[in-house]
């Protein structure tokens, strides 16, 4: 793995499976595109419903060559020999005292989760973040009635360092709280 660069990791799922952790670039938009639609109508703790997700495959190249172009942001996606498994992005923040922090959203294919594919995107992402000069934090956001997540990261080091009660809007009488969590790097 290289700062700049491409990344790409070997990887193996619990049951010995193999699959790549690598960087997603503009070419890739299409598929990404594919994956978060089928996300979309599949996952209940993402903050975009399906309805909402309206990106056009030249907004998602853009998109992809900004974070590639971007010192301290980076996309990566999982991939077995069917295709797209798992994606996670990183943004830092731009302004002078912010950008050493950033957060990350992750998504792993429903078939596929609990079999160590985000444990790898994660683990790719704290290499990246241990190489970065810049990056001293990881901050997530994570619905509190997520626990196979919440206990993902608790298991990666991640910890909670406040609540957002009742961020989420899931219908008229129905809300979720948003745990906040972080971690930070060696340097940090």
């Amino acid at each position: 793995m290289t700062l700049k660069g491409t990344i790409r990791n070997c990887c193996k799922t619990k049951e010995g499976k193999p699959f790549n952790v690598r960087t997603a670039l503009p070419s890739d938009a299409e598929m990404i595109l594919e994956f978060n639609r089928d996300i979309f109508k599949e996952a209940p703790f993402l903050l975009t419903t399906s309805t909402e997700f309206k990106t056009t495959q030249s907004q998602q190249e853009k998109w992809l060559q900004d974070i590639l172009s971007s010192e301290a942001s980076m996309a990566i996606l999982a991939e077995n020999k069917d295709g797209m498994i798992g994606f996670l992005d990183f943004q830092n923040g731009k302004k002078q005292r912010n950008k050493h922090v950033g957060s990350f959203g992750m998504s792993v294919k429903k078939e596929f989760r609990n079999h160590g594919i985000g444990t790898a995107l994660l683990n790719t992402l704290f290499q990246w973040a241990e190489q970065n000069p810049i990056i001293e934090k990881i901050n997530l956001e994570v619905f509190s009635d997520n626990t196979s997540a919440i206990q993902l990261y608790k298991r990666l080091g991640f910890e909670e360092e406040g609540l957002k009660r009742k961020a989420i809007k899931i219908s008229d009488s129905h809300y979720s709280d948003l745990i906040v969590m972080a971690t930070f790097c060696s340097k940090g």
